[in-house]
């Protein structure tokens, strides 16, 4: 045999049987692979022509509508029957719409309704982001509000379990009341019998002091402070040292992050 002359059954040639008849594909993935293949290609075959065969040239179709009916349309001789007159408008008054309604044509394959679900969506994560939805937003300032919302929670997250801490701490060292009312978890509001009143109510209202408002920042420093000096425990390590000496030595600092 030449050397230019195939050997039919050489690699080389099966490769290229392959190429020509899948069918001819002896292993069973790479068979299922080409199916595959020529499928979605006969699919987007067909989807192409569909779409060609459905575009309207919007100018004609305007120019077309436009137009009035004529007297041999189906339409126009239905209303006809029911006393309609060319040029004159629907109704028992002849006082509505006298042109018809337009036609957009709808190119996209973004879905009927999504410009309202996208609206809405925007509404639900400025509303998430504590974000007014009236008037425009930029990007980087959603995103500031959204890490400052997640700033605050996280807060109030520490300074609830700094609460705990302090409460448990106070209870086993035999003080009964908070230094400070905040430094405790907040009490739950108890029910009034039914004899009270609105009236006395707002009376015990009026009669309450103003208490200095702090920032939630500011009560976990004050509150981290106390449980510091009053029992050597740091929160952020989650350890009751021994002394000051101790805490001072081996505690890394007072934030988060310098632990």
């Amino acid at each position: 045999m030449s050397e230019d002359e195939d050997d039919y059954m050489s690699d080389k040639f099966l490769s290229g049987l392959q190429e020509v008849r899948p069918s001819l594909v002896s292993n069973r993935a790479k068979k299922r692979q080409i199916e595959v293949q020529t499928k979605q290609a006969e699919h987007n075959k067909r989807q192409r022509e569909a779409a060609k065969a459905t575009t309207v040239d919007n100018a004609r179709l305007q120019q077309t509508l436009s137009q009035p009916l004529a007297a041999d349309n189906k339409g126009f001789q239905l209303l006809a029957k029911m006393g309609y007159k060319a040029g004159s408008g629907l109704g028992k008054n002849e006082d509505a719409r006298t042109e018809p309604i337009g036609i957009c044509i709808k190119k996209d394959r973004g879905g009927l309704g999504l410009a309202k679900r996208q609206e809405l969506r925007r509404a639900h994560l400025l509303r998430k982001a504590g974000i007014e939805s009236s008037g425009e937003i930029s990007t980087e300032a959603y995103r500031r509000r959204a890490t400052q919302k997640a700033e605050e929670r996280k807060l109030l997250y520490d300074l609830k379990r700094c609460q705990q801490t302090c409460e448990s701490l106070d209870l086993a060292a035999g003080v009964q009341e908070p230094e400070l009312d905040f430094f405790w978890p907040p009490k739950p509001i108890e029910q009034n019998d039914e004899e009270d009143t609105e009236a006395e109510a707002d009376d015990e209202l009026e009669k309450e002091e103003p208490e200095e408002q702090y920032s939630v920042e500011e009560q976990l420093e004050l509150l981290m402070s106390y449980l510091r000096t009053s029992y050597q425990f740091c929160y952020w390590c989650g350890t009751h040292y021994e002394n000051a000496e101790d805490l001072d030595t081996n505690c890394p600092g007072l934030t988060r992050d310098e632990h």
